[in-house]
């Protein structure tokens, strides 16, 4: 594992260069970014530009073909399991469809990191559950099925089964996807409160434009393979790239 090669000690992942393909489609070619340590940094595109594949490569599902992964300095693409295994405890994943298991009632699927990653006491576990919906607006539904909320609701439980671990990194995947605009407005302010109160840092991938200009402290646009712009909120929406400009005002190609 390499050293740190960063010269700004606030950045907390660098990707350089990398490259991810599926055969003959390439995904990835050659994305750069630099997340620093509690911002919150969103990756912009359209369906199909290779959000989603950029994060799994974050978080280790998939491997890149090329490039590095910097996080505080050690390359993960050179990483093995038990790296892995200690990154991993500092990451923490919302799904698009949150990803709960339906054989589970709420507490159990909060709980469901704290039992398989930590050493933590039972009356311990149900402490941190009850914290964890707390700070999601969700006192007292542990002994909920999953089938019984609603679409914002099951947001919020992966949103509180993420931060039960204490992350330090918090990545979300189209966190706003299929909810209303209220409940979409509602999840954007929690994601807010959630990095502030947390004070971990937050990487989302999304279209949502309104999410984007909401909360977010960098924005990145994800296009043919490449991140094509790296700006603050009122850059990129007063940025005249013409890809950029195109996506924010909803122009079809």
């Amino acid at each position: 594992m390499g050293k740190n090669t960063s010269m700004d000690p606030e950045i907390l992942i660098e990707i350089e260069g990398l490259k991810k393909s599926f055969g003959e489609n390439r995904v990835l070619d050659g994305v750069n970014l630099k997340i620093r340590e509690g911002e919150i940094y969103i990756v912009l595109g359209r369906s199909g530009a290779g959000k989603s594949v950029l994060l799994k490569n974050m978080v280790g599902l998939l491997k890149p073909d090329g490039g590095r992964i910097l996080y505080r300095g050690r390359d993960l693409v050179k990483a093995g399991d038990d790296e892995w295994k200690r990154v991993r405890r500092d990451f923490a994943v919302v799904f698009q469809q949150g990803a709960l298991f339906d054989s589970l009632n709420v507490g159990e699927n909060v709980a469901f990191g704290l039992r398989r990653m930590t050493g933590m006491k039972e009356d311990e576990i149900r402490e941190r559950v009850r914290q964890a919906l707390s700070l999601v607006g969700l006192e007292g539904i542990e002994n909920l099925r999953i089938s019984q909320l609603s679409g914002g609701m099951k947001k919020r439980v992966a949103i509180a089964r993420a931060i039960a671990l204490s992350p330090k990194v918090i990545f979300y995947d189209e966190p706003t996807t299929g909810l209303d605009p209220i409940m979409s407005a509602t999840i954007s302010q929690l994601i807010l409160r959630m990095n502030r109160q947390l004070g971990s840092t937050t990487f989302i991938i999304t279209h949502d434009l309104k999410l984007a200009f909401s909360v977010g402290y960098t924005l990145a646009m994800l296009h043919d393979g490449k991140i094509i712009l790296e700006a603050g909120v009122e850059e990129f929406r007063k940025s005249s790239h013409p890809v950029v400009r195109k996506f924010v005002e909803g122009i079809p190609d």
